[in-house]
């Protein structure tokens, strides 16, 4: 018996060291994308002041020409030929940062970026007509942002409220020191039937049951920390994960559960929209 005690508590302490590494390492692609942020901002601002800088030599080296043919009166051909700027790059280019800092959630990020956006339109040398159709484009993806952020984050507040009333009955079941193993009517007859267990095999469950949970409720802690990181691809694997180790329980409790995290995994996250600005580019 002591050496199966052992052995339970060395694999309760290998499963607590994987699911701590497992959050460190959604810490670290969390900084990591803090970072790939940082570097867009920088570039976006980068080319942007280029662009401007070249749109004003373009429009100084045109002027002493311009003067000098007026004095002349004869034809003088400019000896500065004009930069081709194409504004269109620095314009998808923001849009791109703006779609990133929505996918890590930096919404403010997002707006404060596509706003800047729109002002600077007016600096560009694109066409009056594609500028108001650009200003009607990301007034309508501001507005479709903001209401998309407030459906989701609701959303989210009703996911963590669940899955913290999951976490309270966790904490509540692994506190216990004894729980009965389930009751004989509470299983399917053909398993009443057809059930033979030592002696101590009930009160091996009940230790078992009890890193399982504890399992189940460090699983659920990694699990919010992906939702509030928007990683969602990793939530719902992990919400799978509790279900399944739940289904391994056969008491009527952990049934329980296990519904209630399937109730939970059944949420479909709002996404994110396509941005209007994007479609009419067609980018």
């Amino acid at each position: 018996m002591k050496k199966f005690l052992i052995v339970l508590i060395l694999v309760c302490v290998a499963w607590i060291a994987k699911l701590s590494y497992d959050i460190f390492q959604f810490n670290q692609k969390q900084v990591a994308m803090q970072d790939t942020l940082q570097r867009l901002e920088a570039n976006s601002a980068n080319l942007n002041d280029q662009i401007v800088a070249l749109q004003r030599q373009t429009s100084t080296a045109s002027e002493p020409s311009t003067s000098n043919v007026a004095a002349t009166g004869t034809s003088v051909q400019a000896t500065t030929t004009p930069v081709q700027i194409n504004p269109m790059v620095l314009i998808r280019q923001q849009l791109d940062l703006v779609d990133f800092a929505l996918q890590q959630q930096q919404y403010h990020f997002a707006l404060e970026k596509l706003a800047q956006l729109n002002i600077n339109i007016e600096q560009y040398a694109l066409a009056p007509s594609l500028k108001q159709s650009l200003h009607q484009a990301m007034g309508k993806d501001q507005q479709l942002i903001q209401q998309t952020v407030q459906a989701r984050t609701e959303q989210q507040q009703q996911i963590q409220q669940l899955l913290q009333q999951v976490d309270v009955v966790l904490t509540q079941e692994i506190k216990q020191a004894q729980r009965k193993p389930v009751r004989a009517e509470d299983r399917p007859f053909w398993q009443r039937w057809f059930e033979l267990q030592p002696a101590k095999q009930p009160a091996t469950q009940l230790m078992q049951r009890a890193i399982i949970l504890k399992e189940v409720q460090l699983r659920l802690l990694v699990a919010r920390e992906a939702l509030n990181h928007g990683q969602y691809v990793e939530y719902q694997k992990d919400l799978a994960e509790i279900m399944q180790i739940l289904s391994t329980l056969p008491d009527a409790q952990a049934q329980k559960l296990r519904k209630q995290v399937e109730k939970i995994k059944g949420f479909s996250i709002i996404p994110m929209p396509v941005l209007n600005t994007r479609t009419l580019l067609g980018s």
